[in-house]
């Protein structure tokens, strides 16, 4: 009877998504998903998660080739994402460090290669006619000094640039906000600061961003923090993904989200905004996806950064829908956990937890691959439930395994 009841909870599962990377670009081209070395700053200190990103949509890939990390596709990982359920693309170009990085970059534009770009580059560094989307483009969608161009007037908060100079001399209001206004991509509440004090002021350095090129920004007393998400194709035909509530730390850096592919009456008004605003961002030639950043506060609420490339709920949000009606269960977390002791202990954990149907693992990253100083491997998954404490019930159980979320 025991091995009927496992061979029953164990039936083999084939997870797709509702878009793959493949179908949203077209054939023939090479997705990247790396961000640029030199950008690592404005993203977190964190360099393994860094690296661990470069795994995270192997799973929604299709057949399109994808640019990760050498400790993204070990076997046992390549392993766990199959057992799953989920689709690995047969091609894969894999690098160890920035130098193999940029070689391989080298080999593909020798090979008249397109690549999609999730994040800018420099063009001194990488040759322009190797985009798919163009640079320029691409840069701009990323700044967030676009934001008034993009987002209609009302919707998004009272702005203003200075220098870190003026800031100090005019003493503005407290609390407020301040971003890095020179062009740079961030993300994950990474280049940004929400300044209560005026000793904060004091620890600003270029570190942050161009000390003269500062956005100051409204502080927004929020309700709810949540993210809509939208695909558009190179017909330009705009689809809805879902919304994310985002789970920040206490320093406001991204650390996951309950995703929902639904439009209730509560957000329907922000998706609505938020399909004029991926429009605008369509009509300027871009073609994929983008998560929008949005503070709900009463009936009031403010767009306060476009993230036009894959986001970190994206996944999960094209997978919900197969993930729904294999499990039967509708609450899903995505999770960024860590792991301290070998790969090879991680992988019965994480088996333990899909066996029993509570965990779908989107992407990892052995440590041991990486060469920083530190051991700490990461998983990025779902937890999925049918109520939110079921959720966290399991989150609980997992750290108590070793498997932790990120702090």
């Amino acid at each position: 009877m025991k091995q009927l009841a496992y061979a029953k909870t164990s039936r083999p599962i084939t997870l797709r998504p509702s878009h793959s990377i493949e179908s949203l670009y077209g054939q023939g081209y090479v997705y990247n998903p790396k961000l640029y070395s030199e950008d690592y700053s404005h993203f977190s200190s964190d360099v393994l998660s860094l690296e661990a990103l470069t795994g995270r949509e192997l799973s929604v890939a299709g057949d399109a080739p994808v640019i990760c990390h050498a400790g993204t596709v070990t076997e046992p990982a390549l392993r766990l994402l199959r057992k799953a359920g989920l689709k690995v693309p047969a091609s894969l170009y894999t690098y160890s460090d920035e130098e193999g990085y940029l070689e391989l970059l080298q080999q593909l534009e020798h090979l008249n290669k397109k690549v999609i770009f999730q994040y800018p580059h420099p063009s001194e560094k990488v040759s322009p006619g190797l985009h798919w989307v163009d640079p320029a483009v691409h840069a701009y969608l990323c700044d967030k000094r676009s934001i008034p161009d993009l987002v209609p007037s009302g919707h998004f908060p009272e702005r203003r640039m200075m220098s870190l100079a003026e800031i100090l001399e005019e003493k503005p209001q407290l609390p407020l906000v301040l971003k890095s206004g020179d062009g740079r991509p961030t993300s994950g509440g990474c280049g940004v600061m929400l300044v209560h004090d005026e000793q904060q002021l004091n620890s600003v350095d270029e570190a942050f961003c161009d000390l003269s090129k500062i956005i100051v920004e409204e502080h927004i007393e929020y309700d709810e923090n949540i993210s809509v998400h939208y695909a558009v194709n190179p017909d330009g035909e705009i689809r809805f993904l879902g919304k994310s509530e985002q789970i920040v730390n206490e320093e406001g850096c991204f650390r996951g989200s309950w995703i929902s592919v639904d439009i209730d009456e509560k957000i329907a008004p922000i998706a609505e905004i938020g399909y004029w605003v991926m429009k605008r961002i369509a009509d300027t030639g871009y073609v994929g996806v983008a998560g929008f950043d949005v503070l709900v506060k009463g009936d009031r609420f403010y767009f306060i950064d476009l993230n036009v490339r894959f986001n970190a709920s994206t996944c999960g949000l094209l997978l919900y829908r197969d993930i729904q009606r294999n499990y039967g269960k509708s609450v899903m977390r995505l999770c960024n956990l860590e792991w301290t002791s070998s790969f090879d202990d991680l992988v019965p954990v994480v088996e333990k937890y899909m066996d029993s149907g509570q965990f779908v693992p989107v992407g990892f990253l052995d440590a041991d691959y990486v060469q920083c100083g530190s051991s700490t491997s990461k998983v990025v998954g779902l937890v999925i439930a049918h109520c939110a404490e079921e959720a966290e019930t399991t989150l609980t159980h997992m750290a108590l395994d070793g498997l932790h979320p990120r702090e």
